[in-house]
């Protein structure tokens, strides 16, 4: 009776430790049900010198709304006139240049660098309207290049383009189709550039605080994303892999059939 008490505590024991849930798996484990959180107070994508940007100007003149819309085919090399006549207008890029400018029709050289783009619609529109180019402009900015890069353990690494001005690591880390289970999450790396200079930004997803408080939880342009893999999957990503991985499963099965032998025939 005493050997299969034994031997029932040893199996117990090995149920008990495969079933067990590791904390450092689930996102924000100790969180609140309500709990409130301030976030970091940001406006919204900076742009950036190299940022393309795609601007559209409606007004009611269609001669001026063909003045300040570029066509895009225009700045296209090999179209014929018929086709260029036919695309539609406004789509054309335009390029912060190193000095944070861009040169516009009718305008000429505008500051967008430190702007959001809702900030520099304003700025076309207001400018428009004081030099009386059109007082019933309607100013549309949209993002042509900008977005963010994930890449390590997760599902779909890749370039993903923002979606609107604020996205936060977690919708990014979505976007990518989440973290593998294998996915160290309380080691994920925002590499930042600023200029000349990057800054690495280490984040926890266990600790949801820190998280949302952490600058670099609302991703910028040409932010990248880096999901370190956890010990095991750097083990099974080595040639011999799956030959460490059985030479310790098999260790420590003998371990712990030593000890419970050990025990009973003490």
């Amino acid at each position: 009776m005493k050997i299969k008490n034994w031997i029932f505590a040893g199996c117990s024991v090995l149920l008990l430790a495969s079933c067990t849930t590791p904390k450092n798996i689930t996102y924000f484990p100790d969180v609140q049900d309500g709990e409130t959180v301030t976030l970091t107070d940001v406006k919204g994508i900076v742009l950036k010198p190299t940022d393309k940007l795609s601007i559209i100007v409606n007004t009611k003149s269609v001669e001026l709304n063909n003045v300040l819309n570029m066509p895009v085919s225009s700045q296209i090399i090999g179209y014929q006139e018929q086709q260029a006549l036919t695309q539609s207008r406004g789509t054309s890029g335009y390029t912060i240049d190193p000095e944070g400018y861009i040169d516009f029709p009718l305008i000429g050289k505008v500051k967008a660098a430190g702007l959001t783009r809702s900030e520099l619609a304003a700025h076309l529109k207001q400018t428009l309207q004081e030099r009386h180019t059109a007082t019933d402009a309607v100013v549309t900015v949209e993002y042509l290049n900008l977005g963010f890069s994930v890449m390590g353990d997760v599902d779909k690494p890749g370039f993903y383009k923002f979606e609107n001005d604020r996205v936060n690591l977690l919708q990014g880390l979505s976007m990518a189709s989440d973290m593998k289970i294998t996915g160290m999450r309380q080691n994920v790396k925002v590499i930042r550039t600023d200029g000349n200079q990057q800054k690495i930004y280490v984040l926890d997803l266990l600790d949801h605080k820190a998280l949302m408080a952490s600058p670099a939880y609302y991703l910028q342009q040409n932010d990248v994303i880096y999901v370190e893999p956890n010990s095991y999957q750097k083990r099974q990503s080595t040639a011999n892999a799956s030959e460490i991985t059985k030479a310790s499963f098999w260790l420590s099965a003998i371990s712990v059939l030593t000890t419970v032998a050990v025990l009973v025939f003490k």
